[in-house]
């Protein structure tokens, strides 16, 4: 019978459990975790061929065993692990939104059909996906108004994105229906300011806050069901599918996406940034 080997061998079980004090510049501690896993994982799948199929299932259980043990010992491990995932994924997220905003940067940011809030003409544009249903696009609202007040050159377009419920596709479809009367935005300030809770939000309500913003809600109704206002909102989902949002707010700023709420600190320095960089480009 072959002789059997150790999963680990001493050399390389005495690497692994001096990982704790290793302080290596050129990689970190989990990249050395998963090399040095990866070796034991290959040398064991070299020391089982040739062995009986039950001391092979020992040798891979052993080996499992071993490594079960070590991250139970050391769970900032995992930790790293995950953090290093997340990194990864935000990435990746980030790459796949900068290649297609530079692909559909025409639909993006200069769509006549999309209403557009502060400085029509303004250097700097943020574009912003959202639901009028969303606490957190609700949140972001107020600081997008107070940034295009104190900033004359920042253009904001209003990209409806209805993700969460019926009610959230018929405050949509008011909305750009609302633009027909030219009431764009007052209702749109309506409907960010009230506090009706997340998926409550029903059309009499909807009709309430269009008739205070001065609309002619029986026109509005009418205008509600036209097939350029459906087909709006679907290129707004196909597009934010290619941008990879999916949830709500989406915002970008420049080349980049942020997703989720933004601080408003955040939202200036990032304006800044791209009011820079527009600046380099002319």
């Amino acid at each position: 019978m072959p002789r059997r080997r150790d999963p680990l061998p001493p050399d390389l079980r005495g690497q692994l459990f001096l990982l704790p004090s290793m302080k290596d510049a050129s990689m970190t501690r989990t990249s050395t975790v998963i090399l040095l896993l990866s070796a034991g994982v290959a040398s064991t799948l070299t020391a089982c061929n040739g062995l009986p199929k039950n001391d092979e299932t020992a040798e891979r259980q052993r080996l499992d065993g071993e490594i079960h043990d070590y991250l139970t010992s050391h769970p900032e491990i995992l930790m790293e692990m995950s953090q290093a995932l997340r990194q990864k994924q935000q990435t990746e997220a980030q790459e796949k939104a900068h290649a297609g905003i530079a692909r559909n940067h025409a639909a993006i940011f200069d769509d006549a059909s999309d209403p557009v809030g502060g400085n029509p003409a303004g250097q700097v544009t943020i574009v912003e996906f959202f639901d009028a249903e969303c606490p957190f696009c609700k949140r972001v609202s107020p600081d997008l108004e107070r940034l295009t007040r104190e900033n004359n050159d920042v253009r904001i377009v209003f990209k409806e994105f209805p993700i969460l419920g019926a009610g959230s596709v018929t405050a949509a479809r008011a909305a750009l229906a609302s633009m027909k009367q030219g009431k764009y935005d007052a209702f749109h300030h309506a409907l960010m300011a009230d506090t009706t809770p997340e998926h409550q939000l029903a059309e009499p309500h909807i009709m309430d806050l269009a008739r205070s913003s001065g609309l002619d809600v029986e026109r509005l109704k009418q205008d509600m069901t036209a097939p350029d206002i459906e087909a709006k909102i679907a290129a707004n989902k196909s597009l934010a599918q290619t941008l990879g949002i999916t949830g709500t707010p989406g915002l970008i700023i420049g080349d980049r996406l942020t997703p989720g709420a933004m601080p408003y600190d955040a939202m200036v320095q990032a304006v800044a940034a791209a009011r820079s960089s527009a600046a380099d480009h002319r």
